[in-house]
């Protein structure tokens, strides 16, 4: 995600514990490979670092039939999967997040390469919003409406079904930390 002059670089000098953890859920359902997965797990699983190359294979073999494919997904970690009529990507919770982002000034720089209501792009965007609505009301309200109006409505069912169909001890632990930061994420709205 990039921003149009809105947020400037420093951003990520004064992040909370809670919004670094928000941004390694980020990296960890963006990473490319492996190797860039397992060193958001090793943050979020510092026990991770211990694993034997199979029990780390577990995970991975996990994360892409939950999240990746070829199969059908079986966590979709797409909003629009959730809340369309039709579970389509690209479909109108897609557009809806765009104009969202765009009318807070930011935009998706993969568009139309990976829908921009991926849960990568969506955590980034809570923490990005959290970060600057501790000094902004207008950014405040924002996030409220972004948890209130989206989140809320589709992020609980995509842990469910992380929880019902996670293999490995590993991705139901993530769903439980994801549980817990989104509970936090919800506090700060009220706020």
């Amino acid at each position: 995600m990039n921003d149009k002059d809105i947020f400037t670089s420093s951003i990520y000098e004064a992040l909370t514990s809670f919004e670094i953890k928000g941004l390694t859920f980020r990296d960890f359902f963006n990473a490319a490979d492996t190797t860039s997965r397992c060193a958001s797990l090793h943050l979020l699983f510092p026990e991770s670092r211990a694993w034997q190359q199979d029990e780390a294979l577990e995970v991975e073999y996990d994360f892409n039939a939950l999240f990746v494919g070829p199969a059908t997904l079986l966590a979709p970690p797409y909003a629009s999967v959730y809340l369309d009529e039709e579970p389509l990507l690209m479909g109108a919770t897609t557009l809806r997040v765009r104009e969202f982002l765009q009318n807070m000034g930011l935009f998706v720089t993969e568009e139309n390469s990976v829908p921009d209501d991926h849960i990568s792009y969506e955590m980034e965007l809570a923490v990005m919003l959290s970060v600057h609505a501790r000094h902004s009301p207008q950014y405040h309200d924002a996030l409220t409406r972004f948890v209130r109006g989206h989140l809320e409505l589709w992020l609980p069912a995509f842990i469910t079904k992380i929880n019902d169909c996670a293999q490995t001890s590993a991705m139901k632990c993530l769903a439980s930390q994801l549980t817990n930061w989104f509970d936090e994420l919800k506090t700060r709205v009220i706020l």
